[in-house]
C-alpha cells in the first residue's frame, strides 16, 4: 500500500494517516459521517411511509456511518 494518496477535493498528496488535508482541509471522515446520519434519520422516517425507501435509507446511513471504503479519499 502506497503510504500517500489524493485528496479528493483538492488532488494534493496526502499521508494515509492524515486526518484532514493539509492544504484545502478537506475532512472525509467527517463528511461521510454528516452523510450517514442524514440518510439514517432520513430512512428511518421513511420506513413509516414507504419500507423499502427506508430502508435502502437506513441501510445507506449505516454503511457510510461505518467507514465504508466507497467514501474514502480517491488514490
Amino acid at each position: 500500500m502506497k503510504p500517500v494518496c489524493y485528496c479528493s477535493r483538492c488532488g494534493d498528496e496526502i499521508s494515509r494517516t492524515a486526518e484532514e488535508c493539509p492544504h484545502c482541509g478537506y475532512h472525509p471522515q467527517s463528511i461521510a459521517w454528516r452523510f450517514g446520519a442524514g440518510a439514517l434519520i432520513f430512512g428511518a422516517a421513511t420506513t413509516l411511509v414507504s419500507p423499502p425507501v427506508g430502508l435502502l435509507g437506513v441501510f445507506v446511513g449505516i454503511t457510510a456511518l461505518g467507514g465504508s471504503y466507497l467514501l474514502s479519499p480517491a488514490e
